[in-house]
């Protein structure tokens, strides 16, 4: 008989044991279940990082003329200076002859910056690096990366030629104050283009695209 209540009273134990299992098992699967549900309600009810930080919609030009901060008796004949107006790198300068021209900053080779020790010869702008030459009131393309020989061509195959961007600019009759017309619209443009890229291979939340 003591034999039969001892099987009885471990039969009891593993039986407590197991119901106590069973529950603590059900409690981590609850409480793993409302975690799961807790954040898919964060998710859907939090705006989305993509739509809310970028935009891929069609950017107008805003045409505004932007004081450079100089002025005409600042700069020499061939002399040049580089300013940052509402996102547009530019580059302010004098021709041989002293007129005054504004282009774009960067060569369109592989944006290089002209301010880096371009050369003005006449009303030629001449990149430093590979010897690009651009004139100032057009920004015509004269020469496509000429230099050094051999490796400046070559660096010069694979990016279609473009001619420098040119700005009107102007010196206000009293107080000689250099003004550039630029786009204050073009960095969000640019920046509308590039994410309009992205997104497009990345797709909405929803499944469709942008």
């Amino acid at each position: 008989s003591s034999t039969m209540a001892a099987a009885s009273e471990g039969a009891d134990n593993l039986e407590g044991e197991s119901r106590f299992g069973g529950a603590a098992a059900g409690v981590v699967c609850g409480l793993a279940v409302t975690a799961s549900l807790l954040a898919l309600q964060r998710r859907r009810s939090s705006p989305s990082k993509t739509a809310a930080r970028y935009t891929t919609q069609v950017i107008l030009p805003a045409l505004q003329w932007i004081k450079t901060g100089l002025k005409a008796s600042d700069l020499q004949a061939t002399e040049l200076k580089a300013k940052n107006l509402a996102g547009v790198d530019v580059l302010v300068g004098k021709d041989g002859s002293g007129k005054l021209f504004c282009v774009g900053n960067l060569c369109p080779h592989i944006g290089t910056p002209m301010s880096e020790g371009a050369d003005v010869i006449g009303d030629v702008i001449v990149c430093p690096l590979h010897g690009s030459s651009f004139k100032v009131t057009t920004g015509e393309l004269i020469d496509w990366c000429p230099s050094p020989p051999i490796i400046g061509p070559l660096t010069g195959l694979p990016i279609e030629k473009k001619n420098l961007a040119v700005f009107d600019v102007r010196s206000s009759f009293f107080g000689g104050d250099i003004e550039v017309l630029v786009d204050t619209n073009a960095k969000k443009a640019w920046e509308a283009d590039y994410w309009k890229g992205i997104l497009d291979a990345q797709g909405k939340d929803d499944g469709t695209y942008y």
